[in-house]
């Protein structure tokens, strides 16, 4: 039940080299191949938003529990709440959006004459972006702390007040996130173009969100587990996570296809050109995309067996994160970067620099304590859970 995580210098020394060659590599890519500042700004962008999802993602994950009460979860909550850690620095990355935000967005040139951008002017400006962008981090930033420090409270004092008060600021963050998360994917993602617009966005983020954040999830556990960790997480919690990344899997193909069929049905150029440009310039990655995300987790995991084996679980979470890297460099890259858009050594090495700062954050944050909240209400229930 006391059971720590020793963030050992040996994986210090391993985030940190991979993390001094990504960004060796980064430079070498940008000096000798000449990419671009939009394509670079656009991995910036994307990679700020595939691991700040990561993060939010996994705070709805704990919000969506403990509203609900629910309790099979409480043995592993350590986990998603560590990946909340990383919103402050995915603050101070966003706002280097600034330095190249005349390179991603048409809509901040001034000088544009375009009826559609000017008819979006109240919105779409410079310092109104950015307020929004503070507006957005303080509410994540802060109901995330405010619900792992009440989380954190339960690790010295079996206090009730502190159970309640978990489950009052992961209500609060539900109904600012789910307001937030679309709003913040229309300005940073949306808004690559300016003249499309899609009523389903904000939904198709969310659950691309919560699939990856269930994916890192699983893949932790996993090596947790090989490491001698988390003995207390079950093959039926295993089992259970298994059954979230299968059904939302399948409810973000169902978003997919719906933002499809009702813009092929519309028929209206503004919303259409947002897939001829993808279908037409990008189309094996189109496709493996859809091929990835739905096809791989549905038949990956169709079977009972199959989600109870957290080797075979965590093999299929490691190729849902690669996919939705891609349906996130799908949704930026043919918008941000044009024709120069790719996926080489630039794009390989820049996530692998944010992948070792996110994964050090975490490590470092679940080191800071023990790995099971021993005085939560809902811990016997997990310890004995059967699915």
């Amino acid at each position: 039940m006391d059971e720590h995580f020793d963030f050992k210098k040996k994986y210090r020394n391993i985030l940190i080299t991979l993390m001094t060659v990504g960004i060796l590599v980064t430079l070498a890519a940008i000096f000798i191949t000449k990419p671009g500042a939009s394509r670079i700004w656009a991995n910036v962008l994307l990679n700020n938003q595939y691991f700040m999802g990561l993060s939010l993602g996994a705070a709805f994950f704990l919000a969506v529990h403990r509203v609900s009460q629910s309790g099979w979860h409480t043995v592993l909550q350590r986990i998603p709440d560590a990946m909340t850690t990383f919103l402050p620095v995915a603050f101070v990355l966003m706002l280097l959006i600034y330095f190249g935000i005349h390179n991603l967005y048409a809509w901040t040139d001034s000088s544009l004459s375009d009826k559609v951008i000017e008819g979006k002017r109240a919105w779409l400006n410079i310092p109104f972006f950015f307020v929004r962008m503070v507006i957005y981090f303080a509410g994540w930033i802060f109901l995330t702390y405010m619900m792992r420090k009440n989380s954190g409270a339960l690790m010295t004092s079996a206090d009730l007040k502190y159970h309640n008060r978990k489950i009052l600021f992961a209500g609060l963050y539900l109904v600012f996130y789910g307001i937030t998360v679309s709003a913040s994917s229309w300005d940073w993602i949306m808004s690559l173009d300016a003249h499309w617009y899609s009523t389903l966005f904000g939904w198709y983020v969310l659950i691309g969100m919560f699939v990856t954040a269930l994916a890192f999830i699983t893949v932790i556990i996993w090596f947790f587990k090989r490491q001698g960790y988390l003995k207390y997480i079950r093959p039926d919690h295993v089992h259970d996570m298994a059954i979230l990344i299968f059904a939302f899997s399948i409810f973000w193909t169902y978003q997919w296809f719906a933002q499809y069929e009702l813009i092929w049905y519309g028929h209206l150029p503004e919303e259409t050109s947002y897939y001829i440009t993808r279908i037409h310039h990008f189309k094996v990655i189109f496709f493996i995309n859809v091929g990835i995300n739905f096809i791989v987790p549905f038949f990956g995991l169709i079977t009972f067996n199959s989600k109870r084996q957290i080797g075979w679980v965590a093999l299929i979470a490691a190729v849902v994160l690669i996919g939705h890297w891609i349906d996130y460099w799908l949704m930026i890259m043919p918008a941000a970067a044009g024709e120069k858009a790719g996926i080489g050594f630039l794009e390989i090495f820049m996530t692998l620099i944010y992948a070792c700062l996110f994964i050090f954050i975490v490590f470092k944050s679940l080191s800071r304590g023990p790995l099971v909240i021993k005085n939560d209400p809902y811990i016997e229930e997990s310890m004995n859970y059967e699915s």
